[in-house]
């Protein structure tokens, strides 16, 4: 692309659905392009209580409300110049939610003639509708309050009915949204363009298919290099895509990817999918954490005992503890087969660490009372990404049952793989290629049948009763430094920046 002069450095302008300091992925890689020698610039999901403009080691921040309605209107879908296979989809999906957003934004016109910003948003009943606990009760107090306040400035007749067709026309947008499924990066694409930019990027990095759209259209716009970040095989993602077996997502990439110039992603087998599909090999940039052998000696010195996961759990250090990092889901992470693996294992206790979600953490739990191991399970909130091998290794084994639904899990290389590796933790994960090679070619692990009960006992038995086996080697552990460390990640990642 003409963005792109010599080896000088670049402005990067890094996109993701996220908020930044969710997603360590993206922060790693964006620090990494950083160090690098280039001025990053990230645009991520903005959920309130943060700064809008911000500055994280450097790399200047801003925040939007990429799934906001209100610069929805009929001119939305002209700027999508690329897209063809996904034409119909746009039809039957998006233009119902365009005619949706265009309707409220008009019911809304009526209140941004007395109300600011912040007040619009308190006064749309989904600002604590979708809250759990004190932050619900919060917001919810703060929404009947503004209610009767413009209720008794305006007058309890005309502004009911406005609200009442604001408030219809808000969950109809809404409902709307979520039918869009990977069609929503067309929102996100068009609130992002509504951004005012003061500077020119050389290089769009858009991570994942939600941000996709979004960089073509600015490449275009500013004449820059566009690097897709496929963190999933998005196309074969089971819980992203509709339950009638459409899939778009591949459709939106094929539209896409004539306009990419280089692409990421995270296995070699999805690069391999991918490569099929692209007019070039995309690099491997794999999950590991971003941690080196001086950090891991420098936090096991001075924080050790605030992390350990065997102390927050108060398990004793002769009873067999398995961790399992991440947040809790429901079905395709195979967790409730391992509950049912512990009802084999009296002895052995189970702890999650990873960001807790009360509808998932209940499911859990109910399904652990019912199979009686309740007792022996503990839900850990999230440390640090960088502090998540220090805080895991006090475990005896990590466990990883990803079950085969989709050749997105089938190829996925998770980040919890490259945790327990660097935390010295033997790993049972589930039979299937890119997993069992890992674990098997370090020597740190084995693999398991992640669809019975009965396997999965008996691997974690096997790891617990023969430690000795699945030690790695001092060339293995070399191996694990040169070839899956972060830093080996970020020279690949620097290397190919510098091709532009």
């Amino acid at each position: 692309m003409s963005g792109i002069h010599g080896k000088s450095p670049k402005t990067v302008f890094c996109l993701t659905y996220h908020e930044i300091t969710a997603d360590a992925r993206v922060l790693k890689e964006a620090r990494a392009v950083r160090s690098a020698g280039h001025n990053v610039h990230i645009f991520c999901d903005w959920p309130g209580c943060l700064p809008q403009e911000d500055s994280i080691d450097g790399i200047r921040v801003t925040r939007f409300n990429w799934q906001s309605s209100d610069h929805i209107t009929d001119e939305t879908l002209n700027r999508f110049f690329f897209v063809d296979r996904i034409s119909n989809e746009i039809g039957q999906r998006v233009t119902p939610y365009i005619e949706a957003a265009i309707q409220l934004n008009a019911a809304k016109s009526k209140f941004r003639a007395f109300l600011t910003e912040e007040e619009m948003q308190i006064l749309d009943p989904m600002y604590y509708k979708h809250c759990i606990g004190r932050e619900r009760r919060v917001r919810k107090f703060a929404h009947k309050q503004l209610l009767w306040k413009t209720k008794l400035k305006y007058g309890f007749g005309e502004i009911r009915r406005d609200l009442n067709s604001f408030g219809s026309k808000s969950r109809e947008v809404r409902e709307k949204f979520f039918n869009l499924y990977q069609l929503n990066s067309l929102i996100f694409a068009e609130n992002i363009c509504s951004l005012g930019f003061d500077e020119t990027p050389d290089v769009i990095h858009a991570h994942d298919i939600y941000c996709l759209p979004a960089g073509v259209a600015l490449a275009k716009q500013f004449q820059a290099t566009l690097v897709y970040d496929a963190h999933e095989y998005e196309p074969a993602r089971a819980t992203k895509n509709p339950l009638d077996g459409s899939n778009f997502a591949e459709e939106l990439e094929d539209d896409c990817l004539p306009h990419v110039d280089h692409m990421i992603t995270v296995s070699s087998s999805i690069a391999e999918l991918y490569a099929e599909r692209f007019k070039g090999q995309p690099t491997l940039i794999l999950n590991a954490p971003e941690i080196d052998l001086d950090y891991m000696e420098r936090r096991k010195s001075e924080a050790l005992d605030q992390l350990s996961i065997r102390d927050r759990a108060n398990v004793a250090d002769e009873t067999p503890l398995v961790i399992f990092t991440g947040g809790i889901q429901m079905g395709h992470r195979g967790l409730d087969k391992v509950l049912q693996a512990l009802a084999h294992l009296p002895d052995v206790k189970l702890a999650t660490m990873g960001p807790r979600h009360q509808r998932n953490d209940k499911w859990f739990m109910s399904e652990a009372r019912k199979i009686g191991v309740s007792d022996r399970i503990t839900l850990l909130p999230p440390v640090e990404a960088p502090d998540v091998p220090i805080a895991i290794s006090t475990a005896d084994l990590a466990i990883c049952p990803f079950q085969d639904v989709s050749l997105n899990h089938r190829y996925a290389m998770p980040n919890k793989l490259f945790e327990a590796a660097f935390a010295g933790l033997p790993m049972c994960v589930s039979d299937l290629p890119e997993m069992r090679r890992f674990v098997e070619t370090l020597g740190f692990g084995r693999a398991m049948d992640e669809t019975d009960p009965v396997g999965i006992a008996e691997a974690i038995r096997d790891v617990l009763d023969h430690p000795e086996n699945y030690m790695m080697t001092d060339q293995n552990k070399q191996t694990l430094w040169e070839i899956y460390s972060w830093s080996a990640q970020a020279k690949r990642l620097s290397a190919l920046y510098a091709k532009f």
